[in-house]
């Protein structure tokens, strides 16, 4: 009870209404020296008189008892990013007991428990053995369940169902993985067309602004998933030659035409992170270290300069829709964890093909001499 503010509250609002406490006792029937000890926390009201105290002050029972049961987007936003920041420079385990504590007091507010979940996951592999990280990853499904299981709203519930399956992933679950996933992709499902038919109902209804905003998001959307799932069709066909340098070259037009370096970077690197391991996969040394080479220089790039989602002259609809995000358009990790895990991606023994090569060493040198920097900064 020592995190409720009722004894404040009562006090508070006893003065704004200009009430004595032993105006307040003769409303509800009880002694002066009653409401006293309430406000110096001797005691509490009984359960029962809490409607009453709430209905003379026309205040809700959880306003009364300094209860806050939803946060709104930018409290939320702010929580993350200040919990994300902790995670770099304060013991794993006190942040995590921090986080736990704020998802307890919020247990209800469904789009908060839904980013606290992404930032267990972003986060839980900083934590000391694999034991833990998997017990980490349990609390993470259990959350994304109660969210499926008690909110109302349709975006949350897919979201956590994805979530779920990404944790399930991430604990060698793939069968949990097929069972939520592959009915929401079956042929017959209408899902895949909501996006035309919202387009098109706004279009009836003149709202071409609308219809405009919904096309933008919904072409750049299509165009993520197209690079996204080609890197994932390179690391499928590896030894497939001919399918996989036709992929790199459609998809690498397709990033220059709509300049997805720049519009999303982390989809773009993947790419070139995934050529460059096919590359070395099938021993072409020059175009393996060119695309590795790309990729170390774009993401010290957008490190440098920081990594923030926006719009460009095309695109001119999607500031809107970014600003709507439960996390606005910053990185979900501090830049000290994103050196981190490019450092740890240049060490990936699919490279080992280069580890000789004095470019990959000069590039590998450079990190670890970027990284240091970053984390004497930080210190």
């Amino acid at each position: 009870m020592s995190s409720l503010k009722i004894s404040e509250n009562i006090i508070e609002l006893r003065h704004k209404r200009g009430i004595t406490q032993e105006g307040l006792a003769s409303f509800l029937g009880v002694t002066k020296a009653s409401v006293s000890k309430w406000e110096t926390r001797q005691s509490y009201p009984d359960i029962l008189l809490l409607p009453q105290i709430a209905a003379f002050f026309d205040v809700s029972i959880d306003f009364l008892m300094g209860y806050e049961p939803q946060l709104s987007p930018e409290q939320i936003k702010v929580i993350y990013h200040e919990l994300a920041e902790e995670f770099t420079n304060q013991p794993f385990e006190e942040v995590m007991k921090k986080s736990k504590g704020l998802v307890k007091k919020y247990y209800s507010c469904y789009p908060f428990l839904m980013q606290m979940a992404i930032l267990w996951l972003n986060h839980f592999m900083l934590a000391e053995d694999k034991t833990r990280q998997q017990e980490i990853l349990m609390e993470i499904e259990e959350i994304c369940t109660w969210i499926c299981e008690g909110s109302s709203e349709v975006g949350l519930h897919t979201d956590g169902l994805v979530l779920k399956a990404l944790v399930n992933l991430q604990m060698g679950r793939p069968e949990e993985v097929i069972e939520t996933l592959e009915p929401m992709r079956e042929p017959n499902r209408l899902l895949i067309q909501a996006d035309h038919i919202l387009i098109q109902a706004y279009q009836m209804k003149g709202e071409m602004e609308k219809a405009d905003y919904y096309s933008q998001i919904s072409i750049y959307t299509q165009l993520l998933s197209l690079v996204g799932d080609s890197t994932v069709l390179i690391g499928l066909h590896m030894d497939n030659r001919e399918l996989c340098e036709t992929t790199i070259d459609r998809i690498s037009k397709i990033i220059q035409i709509y300049d997805l370096e720049n519009l999303h970077p982390n989809t773009s690197l993947q790419f070139h992170y995934q050529t460059a391991i096919f590359y070395c996969h099938n021993r072409q040394r020059q175009k393996a270290l060119g695309k590795l080479k790309l990729f170390v220089t774009q993401c010290v790039k957008f490190l440098e300069h920081g990594i923030t989602l926006h719009g460009d002259s095309y695109f001119n609809r999607l500031d809107e829709w970014f600003e709507e995000f439960a996390l606005g358009t910053e990185a979900p990790r501090s830049k000290t964890l994103i050196w981190d895990s490019l450092m740890q991606g240049l060490l990936n023994p699919q490279l080992s093909f280069l580890f000789e090569e004095e470019e990959y060493k000069r590039m590998v040198n450079e990190l670890k001499r970027r990284l240091k920097s970053e984390k004497e900064t930080r210190s």
